[in-house]
């Protein structure tokens, strides 16, 4: 079995250097394959690109599936970075780290797309999944700033979460920018409209339907 994402890179200090090295070029080569070939990247092509034995890399990931998913990662871990020190709060700290997503996804989306999931975001957040707890650590503070900023309550975090994973999909992004040709700021502008507008959509939902009839008449 190859190393784990997680030793990889939450354990690093245990990590030789040579192999942290050839991890890296593996990485690096994985997103330039994909940039030229995204349905024809295999571990042969990515260990050629970096210059490494095709063994040598199947020593440190299993698949290709898990090279691209330890990429992913690596990005994931950037932005998380981000968005725990971001100073801002309130609305302002959601849409940094809204605008900050959307430009790694411009920059990195085609090695993004690639990783997709059988099973849902919930059931993976339920189950501790280790890419969706990153995803969680980057969007928790600025998605309850948000729940905060359009008065609804810290308890439909879960909710919300769910929201904003659905919304910021880099295939839906990368749609937007080719197909509609939006600036990375007009993507920003209208997915923070959009989620605010899903938060305010599922709590009404979720009311009796008496409270939303009420809530509908004012």
């Amino acid at each position: 079995m190859g190393l784990s994402i997680d030793n990889c890179f939450l354990k690093g200090q245990r990590v030789r250097s040579d192999t942290r090295r050839n991890i890296a070029r593996l990485l690096e080569a994985v997103g330039e394959e994909i940039e030229l070939n995204p349905s024809g990247v295999t571990m042969q092509s990515a260990a050629a690109r970096a210059g490494i034995g095709t063994a040598t890399a199947y020593r440190y990931f299993s698949s290709v599936e898990d090279l691209v998913a330890a990429y992913v990662v690596r990005i994931f871990d950037e932005l998380r970075t981000f968005s725990q020190d971001c100073p801002l709060a309130g609305v302002a700290l959601f849409e940094a780290v809204l605008a900050r997503w959307i430009d790694l996804v411009l920059e990195h989306g085609k090695v993004m797309v690639q990783l997709r999931s059988r099973v849902g975001y919930l059931e993976r957040l339920d189950a501790r999944d280790a890419v969706i707890e990153r995803s969680r650590a980057i969007w928790e503070r600025p998605v309850s700033a948000l729940l905060s900023e359009v008065g609804q309550p810290a308890g439909m975090l879960r909710q919300a979460l769910f929201l904003t994973n659905v919304l910021t999909d880099p295939r839906e992004i990368l749609d937007l920018r080719m197909t509609e040709g939006l600036r990375a700021d007009e993507i920003g502008a209208r997915l923070r409209d959009a989620i605010a507008g899903a938060i305010a959509g599922w709590a009404e939902g979720a009311m009796p339907r008496s409270a939303a009839s009420g809530v509908s008449s004012l």
